[in-house]
C-alpha cells in the first residue's frame, strides 16, 4: 500500500520524475475509469429503479374549475399512487437533477493537489447519481364536459438522456391523478427491473400501454376487496389488450372459480394451455405420452425455461379445476357455471381432442355407443367422449339414467385430471434435472448466507407450485379423487364386472390412514433441499390437509377413523398456517373456511371449527353452515339492491334540494333511472344467478349517475363475500329467493318507476323539443316521488322479510310518482 499511495503521490508532485506524457496518460486513465463507473451506476439505478423525483404539479390556469383541490394535494396524491405500485419510493425533499455529461459533472470539482482530502471525497459523491427518473405535470382544465380536468405529465430519464411527454384527461381530479400514475409506471416498467417479473415480462423492452396496466391494477384490486364481478369485467379488458399472457388467463380463471363459474374457469384455462410456444396439437401429443419414453419434445423447456415458468400456474389451475370433478361435472350436466350461451358446446371439440384417450377403456365397457359404427379404440373413444359430454340433464326422464349420465361426465374429467397432474409432476422433475431452477438455488444459498440487515426481495418470481405440493397431488390426492369417481361409476352401472382403476394401492374402499400418512410422508420427503427455509411450504401442507379432508368422504370410514383423519387435517392446516406466506391470510381464508370442496366433510367437525376461531379470530362464532355458490350470490344480489337504493335515495335527495333543473340534464336522469329499474329486475330473477353482466351494468350505472354519493357511500359495491361481522338478523336463502322474486314481480306492475320513467322520458324530450318550459316545481316533485320510492324499497330490504308492511309502502310509493 505504501508503493502504491508512493506513487499517486509522484503523479501529484512536480519533483516525483514523471514525464508529462506519464502523467498525461494517468490522468487519461483515471478519467476513464470514473467516466465507466459513474455510467454503469447510472445504468444500474435506472434499472434498479432508484428513487424517482416527483417535482411539484403546476397549473396552467388561474383556476382549475369549482371545488377544485390545491396543487399539493394533487402532488401529494401522485406521490402516493406512486409509491403503491412497489417499484420505487418517490423522493419526498427537493433534489437536484444531476448533470447531463462527465464533463460538467466535473468541472464544478477544484482539484487541488495541496488538498486531496477534500478534493476527492467531493469527486467520489459527485460521481454517484442520486437520480435516474424525474416525473413533472401541468394541471389543465376546459369547458368541454364530461372531461373537463386533465393534465401533461413528462418522464425524464437522465440514464443517457430523453423523455416522455402524455397528456390524460378525466371526469375529475382523482381519475387523472390515477390515469397519469398508470402513464408513468407503464413508461418505468419495461426498462425497470420490475419489468423482468411477471405479468410484465413479456413486456420489457417493448412499449406498455397505460390503459393494459390500469386494467390489470383495477382487477387485482377488485378481485383482492371481493368484488368479483367488476374484477372480471376488467380483467378481459386487460386480456383484450394482451390476449398471449398466460398470467392474467390464469387469474381471471382463479377469479370465476371463486364466483362458482367452473365451467367459464375450465374453458379459460384450456384455451389458454398452449401459450407456452406450442401448438394445441404438440400438448395434447405431448400430454400422453408414456412416463418411460425418453421422447426429445420430454426436454422442450430446457430451451424454453421461462415458458415454463409462464405456463405453470395455469397449468395447475387447469388441473383443480379438473379434479373437483363432483362440482365440474354438475355444472356440466346441468348447463350451468357459466355466464354466456354456447359455452358448453364450443368446449366439447376442445375436450375431445385433447383428453379422449380417457375413454379408450370406458368405450369397451359401457354400451353408450354400442349402436355407432366405430372402427379403432380412437374413433371409438372420441365418440364416446363426445356423446357422454353431449349428454343434458334435460334429455332423460329417469333418475337412474341421469345419475349414470352424470357419472360418466365425472369419471372423464377425473381421469384427464389425473393425467394433467402426472403430467406436471414429471415436467417438474425433468426440470430439475435440466438445471432450469439452477439460478433461484444459487441466489437462495447466497441470500441465505448473506447477513440479514441487507435482506432484500428477490429479483426473480419464486416457483408458483412447489415440489412437494405436485408430489402430494400426485400420490394421494389424484389417486384417491380417481378412486372415488370410478366407485361412483360402477354403482351407477351394471355392468357385469366393476371398473377397476389402474391406481397405486389407495383403494376408496378400504383406506387405511397409516398408508395415507405414508405416502403423504413419502411426497413431501421429495421437497428440495435449498432453501431451507422452504422445504415446510403452506401450499404442500395445504395439499396434505386437503387429502386427509377428502378421505373422510369414504363410506368405509368410521367415526373414529374420521376423527383421526380429522385431527390430523387440522394439525396439518395449523402447520401451513405457520409458514405461510404473502396474501394466504386474507385471500385464501374465505376458501378455506367456506369454498373448497376438498374441505366440505372437515368443515363440520368441531376441530375445524376451532382451528377457524383460532387461525382467524372474529368476535361473534356463527352457527350457520358454509353457503354454496348459488346461496352467496343470492345473498349478494340482495345486499347490492340493498345498497343501491340507499344510494339512490340519496342521489334524489340530493337532485331534490338543486336550484335550477335543466330539462336536458333530467332528461338524462330518467333515461339512467329507467336503466338501473331494468337492471334491478334482472338481477332480482333467479334464472340470471350465473349471469354478471346484470349486476356489473346495474353497479356502473349507479356509479356513473350519483359519482359524489357512491364515493360518500364506502359500502357500494358490497363484496360478495357476506361481511362476518354482519348482524344476526339478516334474513336465510329462502327468504332471500322469495324476496326477490316478490320484487321481480313488483317492478312488472303497471305503474312500476321503469314504466313512469319511460314515460317522463318522452314527455320531456318532447317538450324540448317544442322549447315547452317545465315549471320547475314539477321537476321537484318528481324528485321526491322518486326519492320515497328508493326510500321505501330500502326499508323493505333493510327489515324482516316476513313483515309485509314494507313491501305494500313500496308498491304504494311506486304508484305515487307522479305522471308527466
Amino acid at each position: 500500500m505504501a508503493q502504491v499511495f508512493g506513487g499517486l503521490g509522484r503523479v501529484f508532485d512536480q519533483s516525483g520524475g514523471l514525464s508529462l506524457a506519464q502523467r498525461l496518460g494517468f490522468f487519461a486513465y483515471a478519467l476513464l475509469l470514473l467516466y465507466f463507473y459513474w455510467r454503469a451506476t447510472r445504468a444500474w439505478l435506472a434499472y434498479k429503479p432508484g428513487p424517482v423525483d416527483v417535482q411539484q404539479l403546476t397549473a396552467s390556469t388561474p383556476t382549475l374549475g369549482k371545488n377544485s383541490p390545491s396543487t399539493e394535494d394533487l402532488t401529494a396524491e401522485l406521490r402516493r399512487q406512486l409509491s403503491e405500485s412497489s417499484m420505487y419510493a418517490p423522493t419526498t425533499l427537493p433534489a437536484e437533477a444531476p448533470a447531463t455529461s462527465f464533463l460538467e459533472l466535473l468541472g464544478d470539482v477544484e482539484i487541488d493537489p495541496a488538498k486531496l482530502g477534500v478534493v476527492l471525497p467531493r469527486l467520489l459523491s459527485r460521481l454517484r447519481p442520486k437520480l435516474a427518473y424525474r416525473v413533472g405535470g401541468v394541471l389543465r382544465f376546459r369547458d368541454e364536459e364530461p372531461d373537463q380536468c386533465g393534465m401533461t405529465v413528462t418522464v425524464m430519464a437522465f440514464v443517457f438522456g430523453g423523455s416522455r411527454a402524455m397528456t390524460v384527461w378525466g371526469k375529475d381530479w382523482d381519475e387523472v391523478i390515477h390515469k397519469a400514475a398508470c402513464c408513468v409506471i407503464s413508461s418505468l416498467l419495461p426498462v425497470t427491473r420490475a419489468g423482468r417479473q411477471p405479468p410484465w415480462r413479456q413486456w420489457w423492452g417493448r412499449e406498455l400501454k397505460p390503459e393494459l396496466y390500469e386494467a390489470y391494477q383495477q382487477a387485482n384490486e377488485l378481485g383482492r376487496v371481493g368484488h368479483y364481478h367488476e374484477a372480471v369485467v376488467r380483467y378481459y379488458e386487460a386480456i383484450r389488450l394482451d390476449p398471449a399472457n398466460p398470467y392474467l388467463r390464469s387469474e381471471l380463471a382463479e377469479i370465476q372459480e371463486k364466483m362458482g363459474l367452473h365451467i367459464d374457469a375450465l374453458d379459460t384455462c384450456q384455451r389458454a394451455l398452449a401459450l407456452d410456444g406450442q401448438t394445441a396439437h404438440g400438448y395434447n401429443k405431448r400430454l400422453w405420452r408414456r412416463g418411460r419414453n425418453r421422447h426429445w419434445c420430454r426436454l422442450r423447456y430446457f430451451w424454453h425455461p421461462r415458458r415454463y415458468r409462464d405456463i405453470l400456474g395455469l397449468r395447475y389451475r387447469n388441473t383443480i379445476i379438473l379434479g373437483i370433478s363432483e362440482m365440474t361435472a354438475e355444472q356440466w350436466y346441468e348447463r350451468g357455471g357459466t355466464n354466456s350461451q354456447g359455452t358448453h358446446e364450443k368446449l366439447i371439440p376442445i375436450l375431445v381432442e385433447r383428453y379422449w384417450p380417457v375413454a379408450v377403456d370406458l368405450a369397451d365397457i359401457d354400451p353408450l355407443v354400442k349402436d355407432r359404427a366405430c372402427f379403432g379404440d380412437e374413433e371409438k373413444a372420441r365418440v364416446w367422449l363426445e356423446v357422454a359430454l353431449k349428454l343434458a340433464s334435460e334429455s332423460e326422464d329417469c333418475d337412474a339414467t341421469e345419475e349414470k349420465n352424470l357419472s360418466r361426465v365425472r369419471l372423464a374429467f377425473q381421469k384427464a385430471a389425473t393425467q394433467e397432474t402426472d403430467r406436471l409432476a414429471t415436467d417438474d422433475l425433468w426440470a430439475r434435472l435440466a438445471g432450469l431452477y439452477a439460478p433461484d438455488r444459487v441466489w437462495s444459498w447466497m441470500r441465505f448466507f448473506w447477513p440479514f440487515s441487507y435482506f432484500q426481495r428477490a429479483p426473480g418470481p419464486l416457483q408458483p407450485v412447489t415440489r412437494g405440493a405436485f408430489q402430494v397431488n400426485r400420490r394421494a390426492w389424484a389417486p384417491l379423487r380417481l378412486a372415488w369417481a370410478s366407485e361412483y361409476f360402477d354403482n351407477n352401472h351394471s355392468s357385469g364386472s366393476p371398473y377397476d382403476v389402474p391406481t397405486r394401492p389407495q383403494i376408496w374402499d378400504r383406506i387405511q390412514i397409516k398408508e395415507l400418512h405414508k405416502q403423504i410422508r413419502q411426497a413431501r420427503r421429495r421437497l428440495p433441499l435449498c432453501p431451507l427455509w422452504r422445504r415446510r411450504d403452506w401450499l404442500t401442507l395445504y395439499n396434505s390437509a386437503c387429502v386427509y379432508a377428502l378421505a373422510m368422504k369414504t363410506e368405509a370410514a368410521t367415526d373414529h377413523l374420521r376423527n383421526k383423519l380429522a385431527r390430523r387435517a387440522v394439525k396439518t392446516l395449523e402447520k401451513a398456517v405457520l409458514v405461510s406466506k404473502g396474501k394466504f391470510a386474507s385471500v385464501e381464508q374465505a376458501w378455506l373456511v367456506n369454498e373448497d370442496p376438498d374441505l366440505k366433510s372437515l368443515q363440520e367437525n368441531e376441530l375445524f371449527q376451532g382451528f377457524v376461531q383460532t387461525a382467524y379470530p372474529s368476535p361473534e362464532v356463527s352457527e350457520k353452515s358454509a353457503p354454496s355458490s348459488a346461496e352467496q350470490m343470492r345473498d349478494y344480489d340482495y345486499r347490492l339492491l340493498e345498497e343501491t337504493a340507499k344510494v339512490m335515495q340519496e342521489v334524489w335527495l340530493r337532485r331534490s334540494n338543486e336550484a335550477a333543473l335543466d330539462i336536458h340534464e333530467a332528461t338524462e336522469w330518467l333515461r339512467v333511472e329507467r336503466g338501473i329499474w331494468q337492471r334491478i329486475h334482472e338481477v332480482a330473477a333467479a334464472d340470471h344467478i350465473c349471469s354478471w353482466r346484470g349486476r356489473v351494468e346495474l353497479i356502473r350505472s349507479v356509479q356513473v349517475n350519483s359519482n359524489p354519493t357512491v364515493r360518500a357511500t364506502a359500502r357500494f359495491p358490497p363484496s360478495v363475500l357476506a361481511d362476518e361481522d354482519a348482524p344476526d338478523g339478516r334474513p336465510s336463502s329462502e327468504e332471500i329467493d322469495k324476496l326477490l322474486e316478490r320484487l321481480k314481480e313488483g317492478t312488472e306492475l303497471a305503474g312500476a318507476p321503469y314504466s313512469r320513467s319511460l314515460l317522463w322520458q318522452q314527455a320531456l324530450s318532447r317538450a324540448s323539443a317544442d322549447r315547452v318550459a317545465f315549471d320547475a316545481a314539477t321537476l321537484h316533485e318528481l324528485s321526491f316521488g322518486y326519492m320515497a320510492a328508493w326510500q321505501r324499497l330500502h326499508d323493505w330490504l333493510a327489515r324482516e322479510p316476513k313483515d309485509q308492511d314494507g313491501e305494500r309502502t313500496f308498491l304504494e310509493a311506486m304508484q305515487k310518482i307522479p305522471e308527466p
